[in-house]
């Protein structure tokens, strides 16, 4: 079986495609933009400036034929130049989902023994799948949006300045989550949280499957040589209250450690960023290339995120695969990397007792942070892309042909 990979963005999906072309499972991806390294665009990319380079880093597919990718840039380019003149980005992504859905050449689909599409981008996809006779598998990257949606209004409850950080699902891109579940044959999880999420809405457990994510054990690894100073957190992800910033900066007000540090990596709005406190230890970076976040987590010890909603939360697998133990929650993958906890600190979403808890023996036992880094790099090897890209060879072998749900 070869099977097509839609998505319109990134994410994972490069990853995806990778492992699937290895095994030659791959009929073709389809994207926004995307740049084979054996194409003229790769070429190109190194006559770039670095600033460039470094925007286009996570559009390059290494090891895969450009004979095999489809690329539809002027959908990507038209949502980017939308989105600068102010255009709500939940609606511009959702229009250009609908126009890349529509793109793709039916007659690629009805050659395929299957399409793999992700979640907001595949309602259209399902249907064209389904009329012609073949499977449509969802790749669920978050949890289910009703779960999501009453999350949000916890968070939106706890932290009720940090509103605007957080926005609720709009009814055309509910609606079309909706029909992907519905119509899907096969719904792929990543962590056990979603997977529990969809099935409290509704999707039957026997149309899910689950398959964890992997991390890239060459590029993310410790650094060179042990880190000596103050001990120093790093939380990486989109500066919001979903994310758990706010109890974060709130435990941070309440630990009130002499030299310790807190460094915040990810992108957020001019509005949050005046949210944060002028705190002693606090770093506030932005956003920054992806490429850069392997430097910055090989210069701190503790990765911290208290999120409380994720599909997975890849980064977790990032920060551990460079040596750094984990403090995050269970609405992410956390519980299911690491069961035994040798390498991590899990509370509840929300839960500022503990989260101060895990932070405060952090700073009593820095000898217990280097045992738990060691550990962390250690889970990190049993989670490779290979393994991931395996477990998908094993999905796509037992797959039933489309009705037979």
């Amino acid at each position: 079986m070869k099977v097509i990979v839609a998505h319109p963005g990134t994410q994972y999906s490069h990853q995806l495609v990778v492992q699937l072309d290895e095994r030659k499972l791959l009929a073709g991806f389809h994207t926004g933009l995307a740049i084979a390294e054996n194409g003229l665009a790769a070429f190109g990319l190194g006559f770039l400036p670095a600033v460039y380079r470094d925007r286009l880093a996570n559009r390059r597919i290494k090891h895969v034929s450009s004979k095999r990718i489809y690329i539809y840039p002027a959908l990507e380019l038209a949502a980017l130049v939308k989105q600068r003149w102010g255009n709500p980005s939940e609606i511009v992504c959702h229009l250009r989902n609908e126009q890349f859905q529509h793109a793709i050449p039916q007659r690629l689909i009805e050659a395929a023994g299957a399409v793999i599409g992700f979640d907001t981008s595949s309602w259209i996809l399902a249907q064209r799948s389904r009329q012609a006779g073949v499977p449509l598998i969802l790749d669920q990257s978050i949890g289910h949006p009703d779960s999501k949606a009453r999350i949000y209004e916890k968070a939106n409850k706890d932290f009720p300045d940090w509103n605007l950080s957080v926005a609720p699902r709009l009814p055309m891109v509910r609606a079309a989550e909706q029909i992907e579940h519905e119509q899907a044959q096969l719904v792929i999880a990543a962590s056990t949280f979603t997977q529990r999420t969809l099935i409290e809405n509704g999707v039957h457990p026997d149309r899910i499957c689950l398959n964890p994510y992997g991390v890239d054990l060459a590029r993310f690894k410790p650094g060179p040589a042990p880190r000596a100073g103050p001990l120093r957190f790093i939380f990486v992800g989109s500066i919001s209250s979903r994310k758990g910033v706010p109890l974060l900066l709130r435990a941070w007000q309440e630990l009130k450690s002499p030299d310790a540090e807190l460094w915040l990596v990810g992108p957020m709005s001019e509005s949050v960023r005046q949210l944060i406190p002028n705190l002693r230890g606090i770093r506030v970076f932005g956003s920054v290339p992806h490429e850069q976040i392997t430097a910055l987590l090989q210069q701190c010890d503790v990765f911290v995120f208290p999120s409380y909603f994720e599909g997975f939360g890849l980064v977790l697998l990032e920060a551990m695969a460079c040596g750094l133990p984990v403090i995050t929650t269970t609405a992410t993958a956390g519980p299911d990397i690491d069961p035994e906890r040798a390498a991590s600190w899990i509370t509840e979403p929300g839960d500022l007792v503990g989260l101060l808890n895990a932070m405060g023996q952090c700073l009593a036992d820095s000898g217990a942070v280097q045992r738990m880094g060691v550990a962390a790099r250690e889970i990190a090897e049993r989670n490779s892309w290979a393994n991931y890209g395996q477990r998908w060879a094993a999905i796509l072998q037992a797959i039933k042909p489309a009705g037979s749900i």
